[in-house]
């Protein structure tokens, strides 16, 4: 049988047809595209930064009460949970109704008390202070001129001429109470726009404050519908993952900040009872002063000693040396031992990172970087552990 004769032209032209091109992946198109576009949003923000942040500026400006009123209600709805849960067991046969309003309300009033017993324990001191130190100007002249009177004789003893000190203590005093009491268009106009400024801060505030609380009244409504848009706008995967870390953050968050609370207080207290025992002045305030500023990890409470220091030095300046040298000790036992322990283990960071984080995050943002690296150090970290056990497992 004759074998069918083959189409080689036909194969020819099949085989020498060159094959389509292969383009790549939608979704990579699509990634190409964002970092197209981002990328150019950043050159031309880069182009033009002042205007940038002239924008930003002016939009923080319009939400910073809804700011504050979040970190308020943030701030009273860790005393707010604990105690709806202690009502409930308590307070059985009351109403649900009553629950929230009854324990918001003592929460609010707690966490103001607070801040208003703070504030009021230090001014009398700080007036008290500002007047001694009036009183006292003499005293201090006297006193320096007789350590400048020995400085002049020994420096005459190697042909060192210095010059004689004269300082009149009458017109010291005068110009430093017309320095007190305003005197002066200059003092005033600062006096004037710290006012306003003081003003605009209250208003501010209490805006925020009225925002916080409807927020605490209605945050199981607010977080429902928060979470609605969530799962709405996102795929559900995505949408799931990003739920995950917002729980994590508020829980990391909220550890966080009863911790610094925590810590703030134990300082305050040693503080406290050991400017007793050592017969420093103005017990009260300086503790309040460090307990406050205590609250930025790690550093703070150098601040609150740099103020007690200074009010301690104007009432008693002998005993000035003993505060800050109490204030040394204080600081290694609450560096290396309160802190880390307290904090870290609130937060579930170890100690070394803690202090890691409180350096590098105040290096690169000042005060509000030391506030805030220790919780962001956390969420990472606990992110970081997460990613770390799934690839084990693989």
């Amino acid at each position: 049988m004759a074998k069918k004769p083959q189409n080689t032209a036909g194969n020819r032209n099949e085989n020498s047809t060159p094959q389509g091109i292969k383009w790549p992946d939608k979704a990579i198109i699509r990634y190409i595209l964002r970092a197209l576009v981002l990328f150019v949003v950043f050159v031309w923000a880069m182009a033009n930064l002042d205007a940038v942040l002239r924008f930003l500026g002016k939009v923080l400006a319009l939400f910073t009460p809804f700011l504050i009123g979040g970190a308020i209600a943030f701030l009273i709805n860790i005393v707010l949970r604990p105690l709806e849960c202690c009502w409930n067991k308590v307070c059985r046969r009351a109403p649900e109704k009553l629950t929230r309003p009854v324990c918001l309300s003592a929460s609010t009033v707690l966490v103001l008390g607070i801040l208003f017993a703070v504030v009021f324990m230090m001014i009398p001191s700080l007036r008290e202070s500002g007047d001694e130190f009036i009183q006292n100007i003499p005293a201090y002249v006297e006193e320096i001129g007789r350590w400048w009177t020995g400085v002049v004789r020994f420096a005459a003893k190697y042909n060192i001429v210095l010059p004689e000190y004269a300082i009149d203590s009458d017109l010291l005093i005068e110009k430093v109470t017309a320095l007190i009491s305003d005197e002066g268009s200059g003092i005033l106009t600062v006096t004037w726009g710290a006012a306003t400024s003081v003003l605009s801060a209250l208003v501010d505030v209490l805006l925020g404050l009225v925002f916080a609380l409807y927020l605490l009244a209605k945050k199981e409504v607010v977080a429902a519908h928060l979470k609605k848009l969530i799962v709405t706008v996102l795929p559900q995967k995505r949408a799931q993952r990003l739920l995950s870390i917002a729980f994590l953050t508020n829980q990391t968050f909220a550890n966080f900040v009863s911790g610094q609370l925590t810590e703030a207080v134990i300082i305050g207290v040693l503080c406290f009872f050991g400017m007793l025992i050592l017969g420093i002045p103005y017990a009260g305030a300086v503790s309040a002063f460090v307990a406050v500023t205590a609250l930025v990890p790690i550093f703070g409470a150098w601040i609150g000693g740099g103020l007690g220091a200074f009010l301690i030095l104007l009432a008693e300046p002998g005993k000035a040396l003993w505060f800050i040298l109490f204030l040394l000790i204080l600081q290694q036992v609450e560096g290396n031992l309160i802190y880390p322990k307290v904090v870290g283990k609130s937060v579930g960071l170890p100690g070394l990172l803690v202090l890691m984080a409180v350096t590098i995050g105040g290096e690169a943002f000042g005060v509000l970087g030391m506030l805030f690296s220790v919780p962001v150090c956390a969420v990472l970290y606990s992110l970081y552990l997460e990613f770390m056990k799934k690839a084990s497992t693989r």
